[in-house]
């Protein structure tokens, strides 16, 4: 496991952020990780930081820095779910 915690999270329109707290920014195409990119602003900003991982409850989605570190992708089962929880329900 990666010593390095997090310190802050930030997003831009295209791009996942982690701060860590020994100085290094690491960012990530926002593309890497689907149920972020297809969020809305609400669900993206409800986050929970934990020293090695970020949880986002309203979108059931778990990141950690070794993950982010190594430029892992999202698996493309939870990205279909993220395209599914986007589209409006049938009436």
């Amino acid at each position: 496991m990666n010593a390095a915690e997090i310190e802050k999270v930030s997003f831009t329109q295209e791009r996942l952020g982690f701060e860590l707290k020994d100085g290094r920014l690491i960012s990530v195409p926002l593309a890497f990780y689907p149920t972020l990119l297809h969020a809305g602003e609400a669900q993206r900003l409800n986050f929970e930081v934990y020293p090695f991982s970020v949880y986002w409850p309203d979108l059931d989605c778990d990141i950690g820095v070794d993950g982010l570190l190594a430029g892992a992708k999202e698996l493309p089962v939870y990205a279909d779910k993220s395209i599914l929880r986007k589209k409006p329900a049938a009436v």
